[in-house]
């Protein structure tokens, strides 16, 4: 059975669908160097409106104790997309630093960009290691803040905490 998603859970799934589908046709046909001459601008500029969307909109509506819940699950999704744009720009940094090798390095020890980290230090390109620097951070921070929303809810520090119980001595008689 297929699973349909609506509303902003289901655009984002269609966004991750498109994006992954455009990384892969813009290689396919202008190559590495091309496809990011073109996508990494607008790569940089989604990452950061992400974030400006998360230190500027989310984070200051945390105070609202009944926004709460909703602002977990949206620091989640932007975390998530915001994901997906640095595993793109350090897929194509990785490919242009280190070529298919650095694909097979990535697979091998399962992650990416902080091989794309090191090849951008390695090869001089600070600005690339500070972008992903500042990605990695945001992506990972906005997780744990979702997860400290959820925690700030009454309803779930109930569930957590442990009951003191007065225990009384029960003497026979």
């Amino acid at each position: 059975m297929i699973k349909v998603y609506t509303g902003l859970k289901g655009n984002l799934i269609v966004f991750f669908f498109i994006a992954g589908i455009i990384l892969f046709l813009s290689i396919f046909f202008w190559g590495v160097e091309k496809a990011v001459q073109l996508l990494l601008p607008l790569l940089i500029v989604l990452s950061y409106v992400l974030i400006a969307i998360f230190v500027l909109g989310i984070l200051p509506a945390t105070f609202f104790k009944d926004l709460r819940p909703a602002l977990a699950v949206y620091s989640v999704l932007i975390s998530h997309a915001l994901g997906v744009v640095t595993w793109m720009v350090s897929f194509f940094f990785v490919i242009k630093t280190f070529g298919l090798g650095g694909i097979f390095l990535a697979l091998l020890f399962q992650f990416l960009a902080p091989i794309a980290i090191a090849g951008a230090i390695l090869k001089g390109s600070w600005p690339m290691a500070g972008h992903l620097s500042v990605w990695i951070c945001f992506t990972y921070g906005m997780r744990y803040y979702s997860q400290w929303v959820v925690n700030l809810n009454p309803r779930n520090q109930e569930k957590r905490d442990i009951i003191d119980i007065e225990a009384t001595e029960v003497q026979g008689h």
